[in-house]
């Protein structure tokens, strides 16, 4: 039977013993699965190694102590930095992109205010445990980041500036390639995609991007490109195109 795999940011021990202070973790361990003592589940805090632990104690309501039995690579971690630049939509689809995109190894997911947008703001605390969730579900040794919302403007001068560095929460190379999917684009060419370098994804809101979106784009030298002749809703289009990215 599959463990059930528990994200902690700040594992405390010695990688022999793991004490773990969570409200939410211990009631997720007590009430929600009925986990008693001796039952194993993993833990992993982001760095890449996932650690099968039994349950040796619980203290209280808010603390567990696991008892570390072995340690092994997590199934599966991003090899490159994937910037997912995604246009906000209904509530609803904007947590699907971020699950997907979170399974599909994107390492930032950027929630950019479009001019078509129909909504204007999310709930970041929502979004990350969403995030924290699906790689927890998905074998993932580490979780994205889920960043504020920013302007189309603001997102598209993060990747313009020529220098690296941290720009405002966002950290990142200097050179970091950028497609713009768009339906009257060029049609993607898989064998040009960079196969370990930064790349950062556009992925516009229902009714696309605006003419004066596209022309930002064009200002800025931004590649646009198409899946193809059918027009995609944003979700799908977000899966379609990290799919060409990460198996392309």
């Amino acid at each position: 039977m599959r463990l059930h795999r528990f994200f902690i940011p700040e594992l405390v021990g010695n990688r022999t013993e793991l004490i773990i202070r969570s409200s939410d973790l211990v009631g997720q361990l007590r009430r929600v699965l009925r986990l008693k003592i001796g039952e194993e589940a993993v833990i992993f805090d982001g760095s890449g190694s996932d650690y099968t632990a039994a349950i040796a104690q619980y203290v209280g309501a808010d603390c567990v102590v696991f008892d570390v039995r072995g340690a092994a690579r997590s199934r599966y971690m991003p090899s490159r930095k994937i910037y997912l630049c995604a246009a906000l939509v209904k509530k609803d689809n904007f947590e699907f992109i971020v699950e997907k995109a979170t399974e599909l190894g994107v390492t930032d997911i950027i929630p950019v205010l479009a001019e078509r947008s129909e909504k204007k703001s999310v709930n970041e605390e929502r979004l990350n445990k969403i995030a924290v969730e699906a790689s927890e579900q998905s074998g993932r040794g580490n979780v994205p980041v889920v960043h504020p919302v920013v302007s189309l403007k603001e997102a598209v001068e993060l990747f313009k500036k020529e220098e690296s560095g941290e720009r405002g929460s966002i950290e990142m190379p200097a050179a970091v390639q950028c497609l713009v999917f768009h339906t009257d684009g060029e049609h993607l060419n898989r064998n040009g995609l960079p196969k370990d370098a930064p790349i950062a994804l556009f992925i516009g809101p229902e009714g696309g991007w605006s003419p004066d979106e596209v022309a930002m784009f064009h200002a800025h030298d931004i590649d646009t490109v198409c899946l193809g002749s059918q027009v995609l809703r944003a979700e799908t289009a977000v899966v379609a195109a990290l799919s060409q990215v990460v198996f392309g």
